[in-house]
């Protein structure tokens, strides 16, 4: 990387957001200073940055990246600290903000620090500047959040020649510090999504770039069942040849739709263990698909032994809690008395088979 020049002072109307920032959502027009300024009024630490900013002043000794600016001699673009340069917009000129607008007056009128120019290094190219990001980002103190570095990732690899391949993924991995399968992983998940993206996030309530878990994604493809479920050839291949739709929209519906109660077929993200054994047994997918819960249908995966004793243990457990309950009930109904003699049969029809196969009279 080329050495930056010496840091100097920028006026602020004269930087300009960077409309190729990873973190900025397709949907976003980077060249749009109001839709930038709006998307990051989304992020509640903008009004803290804001604050710090207003009553401390702005430190020096984290200037702005920046490259000339392709429109305009005088004018730059700022490649690194676009939120900083939001904050210091904003502190000036809250007008500019569309939403949250007086949360964002409240603090401008209580600032007293409003800086007319910000300290910044020069570079001659935005590739000078690119690695550096992929330090400070991806692998850095100052990480971005996964689907960000995925879009860096993708810029950084655009960049250099070759289509992907396990030397291009060293080589980006060297580039930004980290492992080559862990880079091969967010670009088939940035792929997968994209598709997911182009499909309108196969028409889910509420489920678009800002709200999908894009972490869960990517950890899904670390299981080798799910992998195969959705007919790519591999985790690592962000080509996703062989990817079937109708099992992708099954999966992003498992993992993101929500129901009344705000909770998704998946539930927790450790319950991709449970998924990856359950795509992998036709018995327990069809059941999953019908609409048991992850943990019925997880059960049918296993062997039927290891099915029969976690059933066994899982009725334990269940009249466990109904008797540490049975307290706080002031009249129980007859239908409760009717179960129990239903849960009592059953049970002496198991003992009674158990004591025959092991041989007890």
């Amino acid at each position: 990387m080329a050495e930056p020049r010496t840091t100097k002072f920028i006026l602020i109307e004269n930087l300009r957001f960077d409309p190729e920032n990873p973190r900025l959502p397709s949907g976003i027009n980077g060249h749009k200073e109001p839709e930038v300024l709006q998307w990051m009024l989304n992020d509640a630490t903008i009004l803290e940055l804001m604050g710090a900013i207003g009553e401390r002043g702005y430190f020096a000794g984290e200037p702005l990246l920046v490259v000339p600016g392709s429109k305009q001699k005088g004018n730059y673009t700022v490649v690194e600290g676009n939120r900083r340069l939001a904050a210091v917009k904003l502190l000036r000129n809250p007008e500019l903000a569309i939403t949250r607008q007086k949360a964002v007056q409240k603090v401008s009128a209580e600032a007293r620090n409003k800086p007319d120019e910000l300290p910044v290094l020069e570079f001659e190219k935005r590739d000078e500047i690119i690695l550096y990001l992929g330090y400070r980002h991806v692998t850095g103190i100052k990480s971005w959040d996964p689907l960000a570095k995925a879009r860096y990732l993708e810029q950084l690899a655009q960049k250099t020649t070759g289509q992907y391949s396990p030397k291009k993924f060293q080589e980006l991995a060297r580039a930004i510090g980290s492992h080559r399968d862990y880079v091969a992983r967010l670009l088939t998940g940035l792929a997968i999504y994209k598709f997911i993206e182009k499909k309108n996030f196969f028409d889910i309530e509420n489920l678009d770039e800002n709200t999908i878990d894009f972490a869960v994604l990517t950890t899904a493809m670390s299981y080798e069942n799910i992998v195969k479920f959705l007919g790519v050839e591999s985790a690592t291949d962000p080509s996703i040849k062989g990817l079937k739709e109708s099992e992708l929209g099954q999966l992003t519906n498992w993992l993101f739709k929500e129901d009344a109660n705000g909770q998704t077929r998946l539930g927790e993200s450790r319950n991709l263990k449970s998924l990856n054994r359950i795509v992998a047994s036709t018995a327990a997918l069809k059941a999953f698909r019908a609409g048991d819960s992850i943990h019925q249908a997880d059960l049918m995966a296993g062997a039927p032994k290891e099915i029969f004793q976690e059933a066994l243990h899982d009725s334990k457990r269940s009249l466990e809690t109904a008797r540490n309950q049975s307290h706080m009930i002031g009249q129980p109904e007859q239908s409760d008395a009717d179960v129990l003699d239903d849960i009592g049969k059953l049970t002496h029809l198991l003992r009674e088979w158990i004591r025959t196969k092991l041989g007890n009279n």
